[in-house]
């Protein structure tokens, strides 16, 4: 439902007062729209650094209306907005709509459809530039992925067009990117658009030899070398990018973790000096071959990099806790526990009396851990849910970032908060170094598994019915 226009104009004005006041403590930046078929409740405004985000304030909204102050040292980025809405009677949740926030004041309109949320702006030459980037990369991809086939055919000589085709395309989107730098070089947009910027692999290279160019080549046009650019899911997305040139599914588990290791190198190669940024690809990776359970991988990062852009005491802390991780196999038991919820109940793990029992150390800036928790979430209130119970450990030192995250899934499992994180005794005694860690239990405290994905879990639980 949308807000009237005398309504709205006494909104605005209101709005307008209360910026004036917050200008004079510091506060002086506003973001303001209405959200068409929002339902009624929060609206939550979110900020990005390195491949996470983390809710910075939130506003209940009764007719789709929402405003936020930000204040004056609010970093140039993409920022999120979270609600929900209804499209053909539906409720649809957690919708999700994200744009550039660079010192301006904002003020936008979210269409709802079938095929999702649409953001348009009043004025904003930076998120106009955003989008019209946005939209023609989507074209570009579309194109490549269609192009693909046709490069490999099986009589050579009809690849001739595809190949002039695919040179071409290129070439158009390296004008394009020219082009937009030329007019605007000093826009937000523009560096995330030149931080995309690709090598032209000449079409007529076979695929296996593009992959080897660009295994070579694809940081030369862009490193990773802009500290503001952590403020935007850049440089995960180039990281996830240059890694899939090295997955290859036929290779056994030892030579996928020395291919990798291989590409470990070349990015740092390519990652600047800036200790931010190396700290976060640093731990964007160690994170990733954590998940990937590629433990030669994991020890390569530790024993290279990993000394170089954090304290030693926090290598020392993760060093230790990696030897520690290793030994806590299937088949070992895990240590017992006692633990208060968020509801002030005590209870100790070993006297739980369930079939099984998930371990689940996770925290609110974890990007794995805003996916896996939902999941577990809607398969933990199933019908299927065996006699399985689930102790979730939040360690996040901030309890309101926990709050903002335990309110918008609102479990039923066991849910516990340890303000001390990777210093609090449950974490030491799991040997803890990376969220999500999971461990399926049987109700001696065996461990059955070390599930590192949703996937991985139900799999693990198949497993048990075998």
């Amino acid at each position: 439902m949308l807000i009237s226009s005398p309504m709205r104009r006494i909104v605005s004005i209101l709005v307008f007062l209360l910026a004036s006041f917050f200008t004079l403590y510091g506060q002086s930046w506003i973001i303001q729209g209405s959200i068409e078929n929002a339902e009624e409740g929060p609206v939550l405004l979110a900020s990005f650094y390195g491949d996470r985000f983390r809710v910075l304030d939130s506003m209940d909204t009764s007719s789709g209306f929402f405003y936020f102050m930000l204040s004056e040292d609010a970093p140039t980025g993409i920022y999120r907005l979270i609600y929900s809405d209804r499209v053909d009677s539906v409720r649809m949740q957690n919708r999700k709509v994200e744009f550039i926030f660079n010192r301006e004041n904002l003020e936008l309109f979210i269409s709802s459809t079938d095929l999702g949320p649409v953001i348009y702006f009043e004025n904003s030459l930076e998120n106009q530039v955003y989008r019209e980037f946005m939209e023609f990369e989507l074209d570009y991809e579309a194109q490549l992925m269609s192009l693909y086939p046709r490069l490999d055919p099986v009589q050579p000589e009809e690849a001739q067009d595809a190949v002039e085709e695919y040179g071409r395309i290129q070439r158009e989107r390296e004008s394009f990117m020219d082009s937009i730098s030329g007019l605007y070089p000093d826009l937000y947009a523009v560096q995330i658009m030149n931080a995309f910027r690709s090598p032209q692999i000449p079409g007529e290279l076979s695929h296996n030899q593009r992959i080897d160019t660009l295994k070579i080549c694809f940081f030369d046009p862009a490193g990773i070398d802009k500290p503001e650019l952590l403020f935007a899911p850049v440089y995960a997305y180039k990281l996830i990018d240059y890694l899939s040139l090295y997955k290859d599914y036929a290779l056994a588990k030892e030579e996928q973790e020395a291919a990798f290791i291989e590409a470990v190198d070349h990015i740092m190669v390519n990652v600047s000096m800036d200790e931010d940024l190396r700290s976060f690809v640093v731990e964007f990776l160690l994170d990733g071959f954590v998940m990937l359970d590629m433990e030669a991988v994991q020890v390569h990062i530790a024993d290279n990099y990993l000394d170089e852009s954090c304290e030693s005491d926090i290598v020392e802390l993760v060093l230790s806790r990696m030897e520690g991780y290793k030994q806590m196999l299937p088949g070992q038991h895990a240590p017992d526990m006692v633990f208060r919820d968020v509801e002030g109940k005590n209870h100790q793990l070993s006297t739980l009396g369930h079939s099984y029992v998930l371990v689940v150390f996770w925290s609110s800036t974890c990007h794995a851990c805003s996916k896996l928790m939902p999941e577990l979430n809607k398969w933990y209130l199933s019908a299927e849910a065996r006699d399985l119970e689930v102790v979730a450990i939040s360690i996040d030192t901030s309890a309101a970032h926990f709050e903002q995250a335990y309110q918008l899934l609102k479990p039923e499992w066991i849910s516990v908060h340890d303000p001390l994180g990777w210093n609090g005794k449950l974490s030491a005694d799991y040997n803890i170094y990376a969220t999500p860690s999971l461990f399926l239990l049987d109700r001696n405290r065996t461990i059955l598994s070390r599930p590192a994905s949703y996937r991985q879990f139900i799999r693990a639980l198949k497993k048990l019915e075998d």
